[in-house]
């Protein structure tokens, strides 16, 4: 019998999400350099962390064929990042 092909992240939607991730995350950065905003920058640096990951991790599969980070792994990051960026976008809204 023959084995189930392992499922693997396109790295064509990584990239796409890595710049849907990073463009704003740019923005968010520099707009907070400007303004001097905590906020802005935290959740500017945290899409871009991730934006940065995706990367990563689309060359890697392009490379191998396999992701460079478990899928779990990947979604824990993911979770965290998002973390920061609400706390960013909750200081930046508060103050």
């Amino acid at each position: 019998m023959q084995q189930p092909r392992p499922r693997v992240p396109s790295p064509t939607m990584n990239f796409v999400i890595a710049a849907l991730l990073g463009v704003p995350g740019l923005l968010n950065v520099y707009g907070g350099i400007t303004r001097s905003s905590v906020g802005d920058i935290l959740s500017g640096l945290a899409a871009l962390i991730y934006a940065a990951l995706l990367v990563r991790d689309a060359l890697h599969i392009k490379k191998t064929g396999l992701p460079a980070i478990p899928q779990a792994r990947m979604l824990l990051i993911g979770f965290g990042c998002l973390t920061v960026y609400l706390i960013g976008m909750f200081m930046k809204h508060s103050g």
